[in-house]
This record gives structure tokens, sequence and C-alpha cells, in this order.
């Protein structure tokens, strides 16, 4: 008896000492998981809304020219863009909706005018807006992103931008909203894999604490480590040849944690359409192109470009050929450039390409290249082949003091490109 007890006190030990420390950084590499995560959807989601915000003021603009006005001389109030009246006129912001899977409200002053937003089948137009949100963005004149705005009694992320009249006034706000509802769920299936990792350890090490406990401790101690440094925010390959080698559990779970670290990456810093680096992720690229180059006279250079008419796929022949047009531009302009830099899905249809090595003219001649590759190249679609065109700006690095700058510089390349014919590439000098 003695001596089983003794055993089976060694065994919990054993089992303590190697279960313990796995479930505590579990947990660690769980919330971690959680709070990175969120975070990194959170701004994700930020900017999407902050784009369609101002998408639908632009399209009103556009598809509506003039001011907005009120005229109370009626029975009721009369809201007009121009010579639009926009009481009732749902037929823009609801082809918005289905083109985003996003909410919009406009609002004249804190006034509920059009909404996408419904109660029982009715638009809940004609109620105010939350006072510290008038307060905020159209007495502040303010945009403003929330992350747990009730509506109806379901949370939303919110983006609010003011909108002016032609002399500058405001006159009221424009919300783009999205359920948070589909964010949690994204954000439950990227970390449960971490949560089944954590279990799965624990239990395989109390079998193996029985029979192989010098091994198993090593072992633990390696993996420990490794999620350690995931839980510290390390994504690149830290699990040791020899685990990854192992061909029993513990070199499963070495694969899976390798597994957990490419999902996390791709989740963060992957646009899940194109497989291009997502705008965070460029953005950080170009951000640390721009440092290492800062002060020498080579530099790098940047474009910026879009599909031109972008949005004829998705009127035309809709949303599945409007994706299946960005995912083949995507692998010719990633094809096109991998020996010079990388590229990466800026937002919408537009695309940036950051050239780590080359000079201005040899920059150039790649995207010139690159431009004839895409006006050759035809999209298959439903026995259809439809052509494609685009328009970039492309940009040094001499001169400027930030890659934002750069950007937005690049920016007005392509604007300029757009203004003057589409379907070209324009550098600073032909401007």
């Amino acid at each position: 008896m003695r001596e089983t007890s003794k055993r089976l006190g060694i065994q919990a030990s054993l089992a303590r000492m190697t279960v313990i420390p796995i479930l505590f950084i579990g947990i660690i590499v769980a919330i971690f998981g959680i709070f990175w995560v969120t975070s990194s959807m959170e701004d994700e989601v930020k900017e999407e809304l902050c784009a369609q915000a101002n998408l639908a003021i632009n399209s009103f603009n556009q598809l509506y020219p003039g001011d907005y006005a009120v005229d109370s001389s009626g029975e009721s109030p009369v809201v007009t863009k121009g010579d639009t009246i926009l009481n009732s006129n749902y037929a823009l912001i609801d082809s918005l909706k289905e083109a985003s899977s996003t909410d919009y409200t406009l609002f004249l002053g804190s006034l509920r005018i059009l909404t996408t937003l419904t109660q029982d089948d009715v638009r809940i137009v004609g109620s105010q807006a939350n006072d510290k949100i008038t307060e905020s963005v159209f007495k502040a004149k303010e945009d403003h992103f929330y992350k747990n705005i009730n509506v109806l009694g379901e949370q939303y992320y919110a983006y609010y931008t003011p909108i002016y009249n032609s002399n500058d006034q405001c006159v009221g706000m424009m919300a783009a909203v999205k359920s948070k509802s589909g964010v949690r769920k994204l954000i439950l299936q990227a970390v449960a894999p971490i949560v089944c990792l954590i279990l799965v350890v624990a239990v395989l090490a109390i079998f193996w604490s029985q029979y192989f406990s010098n091994d198993f401790r090593k072992t633990i101690q390696k993996l420990s480590g490794a999620f350690a440094k995931v839980a510290k925010g390390t994504l690149s390959n830290t699990v040791s040849p020899e685990l990854l080698a192992r061909r029993d559990e513990f070199g499963d779970m070495a694969h899976s944690v390798v597994d957990m670290q490419s999902s996390l990456r791709k989740l963060v810093d992957e646009d899940m359409l194109t497989g291009l680096s997502n705008r965070r992720s460029g953005q950080m690229r170009l951000e640390q192109t721009f440092a290492q180059n800062a002060g020498m006279e080579n530099g790098f250079c940047v474009a910026l470009g879009d599909i031109d008419f972008f949005k004829k796929f998705n009127d035309n022949y809709g949303h599945d050929c409007g994706d299946l047009v960005l995912q083949q531009i995507a692998r010719i302009l990633q094809n096109q450039v991998r020996n010079y830099g990388v590229c990466a899905r800026w937002g919408g249809e537009e695309f940036l390409i950051i050239f780590t090595r080359g000079s201005l003219a040899e920059c150039k001649e790649v995207m010139e290249q690159t431009l004839n590759v895409v006006r050759t190249h035809q999209v298959q679609y439903n026995g259809q082949l439809l052509s494609v065109n685009m328009t970039f700006g492309l940009i040094h690095s001499n001169g400027f003091r930030s890659a934002d700058e750069m950007v937005k510089h690049a920016d007005e390349l392509l604007y300029y490109g757009k203004e003057h014919g589409r379907n070209q590439l324009v550098t600073a000098e032909k401007k």
C-alpha cells in the first residue's frame, strides 16, 4: 500500500508539474488571442466603416448634385438634395447596403431621414440620434468610431461622419454600422483552436507522465516556451525542429502551434479574398521600408492604383464576378512585382505596390509591363471574356517626410490619371 500511495503521489505531482504550466500559459495565450484578434478586427472594421460612410456621402453627391435643404412650408417637412426629394427615397441607400452588407443612416441635423435599419419591417426614420453622438459628430464636426452602439436592442460598430453643404456648413451626419455578432463569431473561431489545443496538451501530459516522465518534462518545457512566445505576440515559427520532427502527439501539437501562428498571421495580415497583404500589413511594410531608406539617396518607389470602372463588374455581372476580377488582378500584380517588392490590397479595388529595390526608371518599366499584362488579360466569367484596365500613380521616396505623405501624393497622381483618361501610369514628371 505504501509503495502504491507513493507511486500515485509521484504521478499526481508530475501531472501537476506538467499540466498546470500548460494550462496557465494556455490561458494567457487565449486571453492574448482574444484581445489581439479583437483589437485587430476592430481596427479593420473601423477602416471599413469609415470607407463605407465616405462612399455613401460621395454617392449621394454624385447621384443627387446640390445642397441639402428642408422645406417646412407644407404639412410635413420635405428634405431635398439639389432638385431631388429624399423623403422615402431609399434606392441608393439600399443599393449601398446590398453591395457592402453594411447598414447606413442619413441624418439631417440629428434627425434620421433615410436608413436601412428596420423594426418589424418598418424603417426607423423620424427618430433622433443619441445626444452624445449629436454633440461629438454634428456639433463638433468630427468623425467618430463607436464600438458599442445600441440600436433597437442590438449592438453595433458604428462610424459617424459629418455632412457638409457647398458653403462648408455642417447640415447632418452619415452613419455606417455593422452588427457586432458577426465579428464576435469570427473572434471565437480564431480563439477556439487555442482552447482546444490547451485541453489536448493537458490530457496528453497526464498520460505520458506515467511512462516517459523525463522526456515528457523536457518536451513540455519546449512546448511551454513556444506557447509563451505566442502569448507575447511572436507569430513566427517558434517551435524547435526536434519537436516538429517527432512522430507522435507532441509532434502534432508542435505543428498545431505553427498552424495556429499561421492562422493568426493570416487573420491579422492577409486579405481573405485575394491572398495579398491587407491594408494594415501593407501599411506596416511601407513604414518599415520608409524607415530603412531614410536618408538614403537611392530610396524606393511606391505605386498606388485601382481597377478602372470596377463598379460595372458588380453592377452588370454580380459581386461574384467582381470578386473574381479582384482575385485575378491581385495574382497578376503579385507575379509581376514578385522580384521587386510586395503588393497589398489597399481597400476595395485599390492596390498598393512597394518596390523595395530599383530606380524610378526601373520601377516605371515594371509598372508599364504590368499594365500591359493587365490590358491583355481577359477574365472569363459565365462564358464571357471581360477586359480589365487599371490606373496607377508611381512616386519615388526622395523628398518625402513620411510614408503617409508618399501614399497621399501617389493617390493624387492616381486621381490625376483617373481624370485624364484612365488606363495609364502617372508619374510626377508626366503630371
